[in-house]
This record gives structure tokens, sequence and C-alpha cells, in this order.
């Protein structure tokens, strides 16, 4: 396994880029009832699907998607857990934000808030977003808690908008903006350091 490369790193958490050498690791988390059931999809999805979306279409057009490695940290060592994508509105400077942890053991953990977290600051100190949005299905009460947790604000309800195992349910759209980024920014920090 390559050693990662990480831009952002916490206590909990650490975000860095999409890596070749994980891409059967990738899939694999895509094919987890949890993550199917998650994204709102049907059925499995493909080896090459899942390779083209996170790394060849990446690498073609990356100014408008953004992919992180999520990492869980174990004392010094940095365990592969998750991914997350920014889809980037260039026009409008903002994204929305996606996150999926494929390892179940990293759940419960806070690992999805801190990588959260971590996402928000490189979306408004690296890429400059001025918003960064979230649906959320309303039963989901774990995630919206994460996502709070992480900085995201609840912005209002669409209703009978999805399906939740077999039934109709609403949706909860969640944002963050830079002002109200709690902090600290790594981004800011790494910068600080070579002053």
């Amino acid at each position: 396994m390559t050693e990662a490369l990480l831009w952002m790193r916490s206590n909990v958490a650490a975000i860095g880029p999409i890596r070749p050498d994980l891409m059967e690791t990738y899939w694999r988390w895509e094919q987890e009832i949890p993550t199917i059931v998650g994204y709102n999809r049907q059925t499995p999805q493909t080896f090459e699907t899942t390779r083209d979306i996170l790394y060849e279409s990446y690498s073609r057009s990356s100014s408008h998607r953004i992919h992180f490695t999520i990492y869980s940290i174990d004392g010094q060592v940095e365990i592969p857990v998750g991914i997350a994508v920014l889809h980037i509105d260039s026009m409008r400077r903002t994204a929305e934000y996606v996150i999926s942890l494929g390892a179940r053991e990293s759940r419960g953990r806070g690992v999805g808030s801190e990588a959260s977290r971590l996402v928000l600051d490189y979306a408004f100190h690296v890429t400059n977003l001025r918003c960064v949005h979230l649906t959320v299905i309303e039963s989901n009460a774990i995630a919206i808690r994460a996502y709070e947790k992480a900085g995201f604000k609840r912005q209002g309800l669409r209703r009978n908008s999805a399906q939740w195992l077999g039934e109709t349910v609403n949706e909860v759209h969640m944002d963050a903006i830079p002002e109200d980024f709690a902090g600290p920014s790594l981004v800011r920090k790494q910068f600080e350091a070579v002053r």
C-alpha cells in the first residue's frame, strides 16, 4: 500500500486525495448495503464505474469535483475508512457535499464529523467556496448530528422527496458558509507555520 498523502490531519481524522492503490477498497465500500441505500441507489455499482467516477473522470474534470480519501487516526497510523466529494458549481462558488464511511469500525467515533469539518476547511480556505450544502434523510438523526457538529446548519425540509428502506421520507437541507466556520483552520495554520 502506498503511503498516505494527507492534506489535513486532526487527532481523529485526516483527509487526502484519492489514491489509485485504493480503487478496489473504494469499490468494496460502494457495495455495502448501507452505502447503496444511503446513496438511494437500487443496484450495486460496477468496479469500472467506481474507478471512472473516483479517478479517471476526476483527473479530467477536477475543477468541478474534488474527491477526498477519509482516514481514521489510530495512534499515529492513518487508516483509510471512506470518501467525501465536493460537487462544485463554479459560477456560484458553491458545492454539494457527499460523504460515505465504508469501514463500519470507523462509525460512531467522530471520524465523519471531523472529516466533514476538515473538508469544510479545505472548501472555504483552498477552493474559496461561499457555501457548501447537502441533503440528508430526516430519519437519519445520527448523520444530522454529525453534520451539525462539523458546522452545517439546517435550512429546511423537502417533503416526500426520497425513498428510505421502502418508505417515502423527507429530506433535510443543510449548509455551511465561511462566516460560520468555527475553526481553527488547519489550512491557515500551514501558512502561519511558514512565516
